[in-house]
């Protein structure tokens, strides 16, 4: 199998190892755990509350339609605030950085995915059940979604 060696360490990105305050929220940035064709997501810990973990979300807009998906994006987040299948927006900023305006959203940290429990099965099987219980939670998410006014789509 044939490996790929990196030529150079790759670079911290913008926001690593940087103390920021989200609205009331104190919290250090630690590292980069996904990254999107429009976003980065951090993991991020409370600097009050060393055990406390977030993921930050951040999104540079360059335009008013892109600035106007971030909204709708919070707006979506704090309508299902509350729901056990969602993840908790806890607290959001829009900086206008001139030219352009930088969203920063802390969310609940969630240490499992989806991804990694079906990975982490291996050559497994889920018993009936379990698929079932995984089943109903999403279900009841898409539900949720599906009940505001307008419905939301998720894809």
């Amino acid at each position: 199998m044939w490996r790929i060696k990196q030529f150079m360490p790759k670079e911290k990105s913008g926001l690593e190892g940087r103390m920021i305050d989200v609205g009331n929220l104190k919290i250090h940035v630690r590292n980069v755990i996904a990254e999107g064709g429009f976003s980065c997501v951090y993991l991020a810990q409370d600097a009050l509350n060393g055990s406390k973990q977030y993921a930050l979300k951040h999104m540079i807009c360059n335009d008013e339609e892109s600035l106007e998906l971030v909204r709708k994006e919070i707006r979506v987040m704090k309508s299902l605030q509350g729901h056990p299948n969602v993840v908790t927006l806890c607290a959001q900023t829009i900086l206008d950085m001139g030219r352009t305006k930088e969203a920063l959203l802390v969310m609940e940290y969630c240490d499992k995915s989806m991804v990694s429990v079906l990975e982490s099965r291996g050559a497994g099987f889920f018993e009936e059940k379990q698929i079932l219980l995984m089943f109903r939670d999403i279900c009841n998410a898409v539900f949720a979604m599906h009940c505001q006014s307008p419905p939301i789509a998720h894809r």
